[in-house]
């Protein structure tokens, strides 16, 4: 996910996020999983972080991204 930095703050990012969750979380017709994933660059992590998201390693030393995921058990 990527937005202009025109809007970057906006809370428009993270609105999309819950969107996204709720609407994968009810809609169990196409595929059942647990997890989403992510691999954020190093800027975007607070993004994912504000949106409940955790690191998969926290000691990764990859030094562009980081894997995260959301757990949708917490919906």
């Amino acid at each position: 996910m990527a937005f202009s930095l025109a809007y970057r703050h906006s809370g428009i990012g993270s609105e999309l996020m819950t969107t996204l969750k709720f609407i994968l979380e009810a809609e169990t017709t196409y595929s059942i999983f647990r997890f989403l994933t992510v691999d954020a660059y190093l800027s975007a992590i607070p993004f994912y972080d504000k949106n409940d998201f955790t690191l998969l390693q926290p000691d990764d030393e990859d030094k562009h991204t980081r894997l995260m995921y959301f757990d949708m058990t917490r919906l």
